[in-house]
């Protein structure tokens, strides 16, 4: 088994591809994990007997790496070629295009950002494409009604994660630090402490000017005076200096905490009273499934597959999804802040719900089931 990413860098797609890798391993497959450009920081998190194999592709186009891919996997010689993200699935089948290799092609989100031509490029190396795995229904519209791949080759299949580990997070400690940082008013009462929280990349798609927004007018509600509301954002990114300036010119640098990037995800998760995500692009969220598993509720905006992140059954569910506005997801917010019986209600529906549905364990069986279906023998 051979898997193609361009890097091995902090982001959803990046750690699926490092969960997946440890787990075929586990299950008997010898693994190898292709990265273009560099190997990249989740390369410490795979298991010992998964193979690296670094390509050092050059910025922009690099007309040697067809060739060197090609040669690679062939040394390889694997039964299947999972890529991943457009850079991987790109050069993946390029690199293949006159061999037998089946190539399985994960796509992880509705990229509308793409220019014609590379629609035009997805829809011609479709050809070369055994099957495509898209993480959320949204995707796979997308690519069948805007790239027009053939329907026929295309599965959709949710994204799990580790849902025992994130359920086992404790977050009292990072809680009682991140309150602690300004202190408060002493006889306020427990359930009027709350923290929200988000992790991830600090890059445009995530619009974390919409959740600093969103978090102003909270602060302004006269309805909350009475609480104290903290935001947590994890994660760094290319962003991450304008928005902390955003944050100062708000005035809200008191009630804002940036930690950077962190290890301690399911504690991080569990020290929040709700999750939030504020994106203009989402795939199939991880976060908001590590949220939920960690017993957190969550408030994401209406974007790609977030919609398919939320857990529900029925009247319950343990989050909200809101339309993509400042308005809509200070409202929601307010609502959790409100109401601590609501928030402990979807917090205990997320959960279990969480464990039931959205381990990885189930992503994983689907995975096999398809790579076997297209393996060479």
């Amino acid at each position: 088994m051979a898997f193609v990413i361009e890097e091995l860098t902090v982001g959803g797609a990046e750690r699926m591809v490092v969960s997946m890798a440890n787990q075929l391993l586990h299950l008997g497959w010898q693994v190898h994990v292709v990265c273009l450009r560099e190997a990249g920081v989740l390369a410490s998190d795979l298991d010992a007997g998964v193979v690296v194999h670094v390509l050092n592709k050059r910025p922009g186009l690099d007309p040697t790496l067809p060739w060197r891919l090609n040669r690679c996997l062939r040394r390889i010689g694997p039964v299947v070629v999972n890529s991943h993200l457009w850079v991987g699935n790109t050069w993946t089948r390029l690199a293949l295009l006159c061999s037998r290799m089946p190539v399985v092609v994960t796509e992880h989100s509705r990229d509308d950002w793409k220019p014609s031509y590379y629609l035009w490029i997805d829809r011609f190396l479709s050809l070369k494409t055994a099957a495509m795995i898209t993480v959320s229904g949204d995707t796979a519209d997308f690519y069948r009604d805007v790239v027009g791949v053939n329907p026929s080759l295309i599965t959709v299949v949710n994204n799990g994660v580790d849902t025992r580990n994130y359920a086992a997070g404790n977050g009292r400690a990072l809680r009682e630090q991140w309150l602690d940082l300004v202190p408060a008013d002493p006889a306020l009462p427990g359930e009027r402490r709350v923290l929200l929280g988000t992790v991830g990349r600090l890059v445009l798609a995530k619009n974390h000017r919409r959740l600093i927004d969103a978090f102003s007018l909270i602060q302004q509600d006269p309805t909350l005076h009475e609480h104290d509301v903290r935001l947590v954002m994890v994660g760094d990114g290319e962003d991450r200096q304008d928005i902390e300036t955003y944050v100062a010119e708000k005035q809200l640098g008191n009630s804002v905490i940036f930690t950077g990037a962190r290890r301690d995800i399911p504690d991080v998760l569990a020290a929040f009273d709700v999750f939030v995500l504020s994106s203009d692009r989402e795939g199939h969220p991880l976060t908001a499934l590590e949220a939920q598993a960690a017993g957190t509720p969550v408030v994401l905006t209406d974007a790609g597959g977030s919609g398919e992140a939320v857990a529900r059954n029925g009247t319950r569910c343990g989050g909200v999804l809101v339309e993509r506005s400042t308005e809509s997801l200070a409202a929601a917010l307010r609502e959790m802040i409100l109401y601590p019986e609501l928030r402990s209600e979807r917090a205990a529906f997320a959960q279990q719900h969480a464990l039931a549905n959205f381990d990885q364990t189930v992503m994983i069986e689907r995975y096999v089931d398809i790579f076997r279906a297209v393996a060479r023998d």
